[in-house]
């Protein structure tokens, strides 16, 4: 664990140098880096200078009370996230310095295994918010969205993208639905030398044959009841340029065929016309259908799957790259926050159903969960009960604590319902009724399985 808090910085305050020090110590047994000071302007000094996580006070400090600092340290550094603790044991005390913003509260004595429980949980809070405003600024920054994760399958996809614009030829882009293809199309074409041409898309599955012809290759004024005047074409207007066939794994045989034959030659044809005009174009296609098997099936021809197929890029669906799943979630909290509003964090328990979701509309999905969640929040951390409901209640959700031993998967189904229990409740911080509405039981229901857990010397969170 410790190699992994060497880079969390921790400020501790407190008027008595015996608590600092206690405080400090427990801390870096852990592997935290520490700095400790007696006092409000001290602690506010060093925040000014340094890059603190979290901020561990007293709530009674020698020049102010800790609600001020806490709220004059967030103005200097609006992600860092505050412990409180003390020697009152005072509901009202507790609730005044929730209600202003603190992580959490703490008498003395306390167990330090809740306290580090706390730490980790308010330092992922705080490395969250922090993500979140980083990936705002790359919002303002940058045009257009970007590749966003970090797992091996996106790093390739990444690459071959850079790779496969510089090579000019035809690509055949697949994937499932929501993965990006549209995107991974018009980055090959920004990418590529064809980039101050243009870029123009077109859905196959949208256009009856009619309607695609006159979209791709225009028409000559007269070729039809209402053509008043003659009509370019995509192929026309994107000539020295790139063209992007989507779900071209539903266009007709018959166009397909007409398709096949601009490829080879190189020249269209506007409908109602007579005289052949050159182009050159790229094409980049998409489907979410086995090519493959089309067209052993006979649904597509073979010939011109050779030629679209000259180059292939699979798009992984995002249940395959879940490790990139909370940097997305990231990206989309800063995409949708209005100008002014309040940074958004998510909290531990709606991320752990966002990440054990299986995402059938993949990346799409994910964004307009992510939209209709900072819509229905008018809080600061968006919660289970803010996700759609059909998320809450799908079968493909299911909730598994962290593995972190060999042994696990020797566990019964008893020990493992009682493992994955105790992780609930301790992420909502004992919260019974939060814990009970994420489990999916009622309170009773928990509180009879809590019961029998303590009468076997189980500790309960």
């Amino acid at each position: 664990m410790k190699r992994h808090n060497k880079n969390v910085a921790i400020l501790v305050v407190d008027p008595v140098e015996q608590h600092r020090t206690a405080t400090c110590s427990l801390l870096e047994q852990e592997g935290y880096k520490t700095e400790n000071v007696d006092s409000g302007e001290r602690a506010l000094a060093r925040i000014k200078h340094r890059h603190f996580h979290i901020l561990v006070t007293d709530n009674l400090v020698t020049d102010m009370d800790g609600v001020t600092l806490m709220l004059r340290a967030q103005r200097l550094r609006p992600d860092i996230e505050t412990i409180f603790i003390t020697d009152q044991k005072s509901v009202e005390s507790a609730v005044t310095v929730m209600m202003a913003g603190a992580f959490s509260y703490l008498v003395r004595p306390f167990s330090s295994e809740y306290f580090f429980h706390l730490v980790t949980m308010s330092l992922k809070k705080t490395l969250i918010r922090r993500e979140i405003r980083k990936q705002h600024r790359m919002i303002r920054r940058e045009k257009g969205i970007q590749f966003i994760g970090k797992s091996p399958s996106i790093v390739k996809l990444k690459t071959d993208i850079a790779e496969i614009a510089q090579l000019d030829c035809n690509v055949l882009i697949s994937g499932e639905t929501g993965t990006g293809k549209e995107l991974v199309a018009s980055t090959i074409h920004a990418l590529s030398r064809r980039s101050n041409q243009r870029f123009l898309p077109i859905n196959c599955s949208a256009l009856t044959e009619e309607l695609m012809l006159n979209e791709l290759f225009g028409h000559e004024k007269g070729a039809f009841t209402g053509a008043d005047s003659f009509r370019t074409g995509l192929f026309e207007s994107a000539d020295k340029g790139t063209i992007f066939l989507d779900e071209i794994g539903e266009m007709a045989m018959s166009m397909q065929a007409k398709l096949l034959r601009v490829l080879q030659e190189k020249k269209i044809m506007r409908v109602g016309g007579t005289r052949q005009i050159d182009v050159d174009v790229r094409i980049l296609a998409a489907t979410n259908r086995d090519l493959h098997q089309e067209v052993n099936r006979k649904q597509f021809r073979r010939d011109l799957f050779y030629r679209i197929n000259v180059v292939t890029i699979e798009i992984p669906p995002l249940r395959w790259r879940r490790d990139d799943i909370p940097l997305l979630i990231n990206y989309f909290l800063a995409k949708f926050l209005s100008p002014g509003d309040k940074v958004k964090s998510i909290s531990a328990e709606a991320l752990d159903i966002l990440l054990a979701y299986d995402y059938p509309g993949n990346v799409r999905e994910l964004e307009n969960i992510i939209e209709r969640s900072v819509a229905m929040c008018r809080e600061q951390e968006i919660q289970p009960y803010h996700l759609p409901p059909e998320i809450l209640h799908n079968d493909t959700t299911t909730l598994i604590p962290p593995l972190e031993d060999e042994a696990y998967p020797t566990r019964t189904l008893a020990e493992h319902e009682q493992k994955y229990i105790l992780a609930v409740l301790a992420r909502t911080g004992g919260n019974k009724t939060r814990a009970a509405k994420i489990l999916g039981i009622d309170r009773v229901s928990l509180w009879r399985k809590l019961k029998k857990y303590e009468a076997l010397g189980i500790e309960i969170p």
